[in-house]
């Protein structure tokens, strides 16, 4: 069993029992004590478990939610959390989603790490970028060659992004030709975030776009949050790494375009 697989399994265990022992854990999973007080120590650092004398259970007054495949979600993973995760999945998908844009073009660029990772690879040349990233703007504003536009609102600092009602005022005039947008999972034909003020933004800066591109790493597939924010269907296409296993490929493929990096 994968380590990831296994702390999966870890928390799944304190979700549906409650607190539990370290060796009860190990013998459950078949494994030493000492790799479970090592997976703990990793789960209690991102917050997903607290420790408590010979064992953990979950933080006090978190419920876990789980994925269509079962894995838990148990918060929503900060802006630098989640620069660490996946890393060589999402600059694949950040490039080939850059590829897409030509020169001269009105650009969306959603908050998110897979999209922050798409400015390096834009196209030289003129380019108009809106976003309300506030880190998009800040690897975009030494750039003379982009005219660049930052839709404030209310700042949203767990994901680094502006929303709310002024957000959605200044993008809802707008004539965007690409609009790309990262998401927290993608099940169900929807596409998912953590935030409803978010999800409102994205989901207009998308209708205002004349092609739409959801961009996610593909351990993303199968997973819902909080928020349905879009349909598949009304998508351009989804980019994601070839990750994506053939059943979720499949899946995804009644639904929308699929452009795998």
């Amino acid at each position: 069993m994968l380590k990831a697989q296994r702390q999966e399994q870890i928390v799944r265990r304190l979700a549906e029992n409650g607190t539990e022992s370290v060796g009860d854990i190990a013998r459950a999973l078949d494994v030493s004590e000492m790799t479970i007080r090592r997976d703990l120590e990793e789960l209690s650092e991102r917050k997903m478990v607290e420790r408590v004398y010979g064992g953990a259970r979950l933080p006090s007054g978190l419920a876990a939610s789980f994925t269509t495949s079962g894995i838990p979600v148990m918060h929503e993973y900060s802006h630098l959390e989640k620069r660490h995760l996946h890393m060589q999945q999402k600059a694949r998908v950040a490039a080939r989603a850059a590829q897409l844009i030509r020169e001269g073009e009105s650009v969306f660029l959603g908050a998110g790490t897979t999209v922050e990772q798409m400015v390096p690879h834009l196209p030289a040349g003129r380019l108009r970028v809106i976003t309300n990233s506030l880190a998009v703007f800040k690897l975009l504003e030494g750039d003379r060659s982009r005219e660049l536009y930052l839709v404030g609102g209310l700042f949203r600092e767990r994901t680094g992004c502006f929303v709310g009602g002024m957000a959605e005022d200044a993008v809802s005039s707008l004539g965007i030709d690409r609009a790309f947008i990262g998401t927290n999972g993608v099940a169900g034909g929807s596409l998912f975030t953590s935030d409803i003020d978010e999800g409102r933004l994205q989901r207009l800066a998308f209708d205002r776009a004349r092609e739409r591109y959801a961009v996610a790493d593909a351990s993303k597939a199968g997973r819902r949050d909080f928020y349905a924010f879009y349909r598949l269907r009304d998508l351009t296409a989804l980019i994601c790494d070839d990750g994506l296993e053939a059943e979720r490929r499949a899946e995804v493929g009644r639904d929308t375009g699929l452009i795998c990096a």
